[in-house]
């Protein structure tokens, strides 16, 4: 989607268009969001950049003491809202930046994160490569998906086969094997795609290291 539509995207981000909508924004907010958090903390400390990060509520729960996120998002809205949610526990900085031609130099990261972004990309290989380049030596990036056999990824099949709107009309719930793939293609070591039974297994989590 253009930058014009994810910022209308998240402009209405509150307004309650459906009961489908209305479950997956409280989901999000009250329970997803935690449940990434503790997948995040596990694998990836020090200084993190997260990729995509709406309104960085997913950051704002994993930044505890000895750990730095800095949120970068497509949208300007994105990152109002994120602000607006961080104002009691700051993020260390927020960047309006494209996934593809990330503002910073080689190595800068400990680790590099993200959520609910490759699967809206037609190569998400080369979002991960820009990950890579940004990541320290043995560094982790790490990336969280719709499951294509879980329920988020049968609802969509059901919508688009049906010819009626999903929620984020070009999104890509992925297969194990899709995810492991784009981590191959942006030259990643020791990787591990992990089903994410706590999210009612709508979720994939991926690592890979530099």
């Amino acid at each position: 989607m253009s930058k014009d539509t994810w910022d209308s995207v998240w402009e209405k981000q509150h307004v309650r268009q459906s009961t489908l909508h209305s479950l997956i924004y409280f989901l999000r907010e009250h329970y997803f969001s935690s449940t990434f958090a503790r997948f995040a903390r596990k694998r990836i400390k020090g200084l993190i950049l997260e990729v995509g990060c709406g309104t960085a509520q997913c950051s704002l729960k994993i930044r505890v003491k000895g750990i730095d996120v800095i949120g970068a998002d497509f949208s300007a809205s994105a990152l109002q809202l994120a602000k607006k949610y961080s104002a009691q526990n700051p993020l260390a900085k927020f960047v309006v930046t494209d996934a593809f031609n990330l503002p910073f130099s080689e190595n800068t990261f400990d680790a590099v994160w993200s959520v609910g972004l490759l699967e809206h990309f037609e190569k998400p290989s080369l979002a991960l490569a820009e990950m890579r380049r940004v990541v320290k030596p043995k560094g982790k990036v790490l990336a969280i998906v719709p499951y294509r056999a879980g329920l988020l990824g049968i609802l969509n099949y059901g919508y688009k086969k049906f010819g009626k709107e999903w929620i984020w009309e070009d999104e890509n719930p992925m297969g194990v094997d899709d995810l492991y793939r784009f981590f191959q293609l942006a030259h990643f070591r020791n990787i591990r795609i992990k089903k994410m039974y706590d999210t009612f297994l709508m979720f994939l989590g991926a690592t890979g290291e530099k």
